[in-house]
């Protein structure tokens, strides 16, 4: 029956299907078989024909799960609860939706509803470091960047929110007032004690559509009504975000922005550091959204590393809360 759908007559790659019966992994007709005789719950499937239904994005994600870096699962959750969807085929490699497919709740209450099965304890974990509402797979891997901890090479930043509304005064009328959705609000840690001089900071990501004039007028327009409201913002366009230094140097600034004390360490720990921040780019470069490999370079770099040892594991290879398994 899924043979009849035109989109799916001719795949590029086996069709993974969930049955009742039978054995995982037989494969006919281009469809590789997932037995799987526990019920699911409600809200598990989407009907797309007469005949054929596809897995809801929450069960996407928990069958997902079991094959993914936890990167991976993180970029997966974010295009699932964000306001894009991944598509090669179209302009730019992506569409914008309106409201994201899922949201953390409801994705929650899934979890809760689907029991301890594999995958679930994995979604639950990377759900907490998700991004909500992002509106680009850029957007994503700079909010990643910005909060992940400093053990997974990210700069330990509180993620706020992302396309969140702001209430602003118009610059042209200081009577009227507007919405403004900066990209990324980031603020202090969720443990800081420190009290912050600014509550948040803004973070834009300026891709090449931001260099359309009509873009830079309505971009000025922001970033002046935000500073009206004393709201610190950075712009970071391709070339900063991949210059690690200038990336330390910005995250430096909104440390300071946010009343965050200076990190002091050793120098062979603030090497580390830095080593884990550039793997952490790097890896992320490799996340496209469309092939899920992460396992296997994790598994060719622990190979080249140690090339007499040819039994090592991917698990151990990588640090192990990489695949939420602390």
């Amino acid at each position: 029956m899924v043979l009849r759908v035109p989109s799916l007559a001719a795949p590029n790659r086996p069709i993974e299907v969930i049955v009742a019966t039978g054995h995982s992994g037989a494969r006919a007709n281009g469809l590789f078989a997932h037995v799987t005789r526990a019920p699911l719950p409600a809200r598990s499937a989407i009907r797309v024909s007469d005949d054929v239904v596809c897995s809801a994005p929450e069960l996407v994600a928990v069958q997902m799960a079991p094959s993914l870096t936890l990167l991976e699962l993180l970029c997966l959750l974010s295009e699932l609860l964000g306001l894009y969807a991944i598509c090669p085929e179209v302009e730019g490699g992506m569409f914008e939706r309106s409201e994201p497919l899922t949201t953390p709740e409801r994705l929650r209450a899934y979890l809760d509803a689907l029991g301890p099965r594999p995958g679930t304890g994995l979604v639950r974990h990377a759900l907490a470091l998700a991004c909500v509402r992002s509106g680009s797979p850029r957007e994503t891997k700079l909010a990643l960047r910005l909060s992940l901890r400093p053990g997974l090479g990210g700069y330990g930043l509180g993620l706020l929110a992302m396309n969140a509304p702001v209430v602003v005064e118009r610059i042209y009328d200081p009577a009227a007032t507007g919405i403004r959705r900066p990209d990324i609000l980031v603020g202090r840690p969720r443990d800081a004690a420190l009290p912050s001089a600014a509550r948040f900071v803004a973070v834009e990501y300026n891709g090449r559509h931001h260099d359309h004039p009509a873009r830079i007028a309505r971009d000025v327009n922001r970033s002046n009504e935000l500073r009206a409201r004393d709201i610190p913002e950075y712009v970071v366009r391709r070339e900063q975000y991949d210059d690690l230094d200038y990336m330390d140097g910005l995250v430096a600034r909104i440390r300071q922005n946010l009343g965050l004390p200076r990190i002091g360490m050793t120098k062979e720990a603030a090497a580390e550091r830095r080593r884990l921040r550039q793997q952490l780019y790097e890896e992320l470069e490799h996340i496209d959204g469309i092939h899920w490999n992460g396992r296997e370079r994790a598994l060719a770099r622990g190979r080249q590393a140690n090339p007499s040892d040819e039994t090592t594991r991917a698990e151990e290879l990588v640090p192990v809360e990489a695949y939420c398994l602390e």
